[in-house]
């Protein structure tokens, strides 16, 4: 009798570990259903990446999700732009987007000054000479592709490139009058792409100005300003609208993307105004 009780109590003991080790399978397979169902909606169910929510969410729309690059990171909210197609791909992390002409868009911090002239709304250095700076949300994601574009507009004598004027400056200097498209801390920048402006990209009466640093190479635009100035704003002459420009780094990084914009000389004698700037990584 004491053999037959305690062959019974055994088996139930076992049928009891079989039905927990269902019920674990179970509580993991409606976890997981409901992280796909909810994926990158809050920070309880994160998606690795833009391109799992792609892969996972048939009604997929571009906007905020919350995604965890890795598995000790913190989720952290991360625009997915489905919709735009790039360098022939899509699902890109946009990193930087300023609308200046948007009322509600302030200028990105303190070391920028509003301009508002000639029914436009624009960013400038809040003083100078020298580079303000501005970092993307790259959210600590790995990224081997950058892409990106800007309208700007010139203020007085922005001359574009001067290495001529200054052979010992580096990425780190002011290098041009415009935008300079980097990666990397201070001190060990990477360039990405310029946006030089400047009076002339033609002629050759401004070739030195048009001559980028070595570090700088083909990736860069010249805008150039043909109107005349209001009250020395080029306000008729919109600079780099609808050119993008993309660029594959030579590895995958996941360091700071920063947008700088630069010019050798104080705010009152030349300034590079922007109106949009949007910057993508993948």
């Amino acid at each position: 009798m004491m053999w037959t009780q305690l062959l019974l109590t055994c088996v139930a003991v076992a049928s009891m570990g079989v039905q927990s080790h269902d019920v674990n399978i179970t509580l993991k397979f409606e976890e997981e259903n409901s992280r796909l169902l909810h994926l990158g909606e809050n920070w309880k169910y994160p998606a690795w990446s833009c391109d799992e929510i792609a892969e996972t969410k048939a009604d997929k729309e571009s906007g905020w999700y919350w995604i965890q690059s890795c598995q000790s990171c913190k989720s952290q909210l991360t625009y997915c732009d489905f919709d735009r197609e790039l360098m022939g791909r899509k699902h890109w992390i946009r990193a930087l987007h300023l609308n200046i002409s948007d009322p509600q868009q302030p200028c990105p911090s303190s070391s920028f000054r509003l301009v508002t002239q000639d029914g436009l709304r624009l960013c400038g250095r809040s003083n100078g000479p020298g580079c303000k700076s501005v970092l993307a949300n790259t959210n600590n994601l790995q990224y081997q592709r950058v892409c990106g574009r800007a309208t700007m507009f010139k203020y007085q004598s922005t001359d574009g490139f001067y290495q001529h004027l200054c052979p010992g400056c580096t990425i780190e200097d002011p290098y041009v009058d415009g935008l300079s498209i980097t990666y990397g801390s201070s001190g060990n920048r990477k360039h990405a792409w310029s946006f030089a402006v400047l009076h002339d990209c033609t002629s050759a009466s401004t070739v030195n100005y048009r001559t980028p640093p070595n570090f700088v190479g083909n990736n860069f635009f010249c805008g150039a300003a043909t109107h005349h100035a209001h009250n020395g704003l080029y306000s008729h002459d919109p600079l780099f609208t609808d050119q993008w420009f993309c660029v594959q780094l030579p590895q995958p990084t996941t360091e700071r993307l920063e947008m700088r914009l630069c010019s050798d000389q104080d705010v009152d004698n030349e300034d590079a105004l922007f109106q949009l700037v949007e910057l993508y990584v993948q």
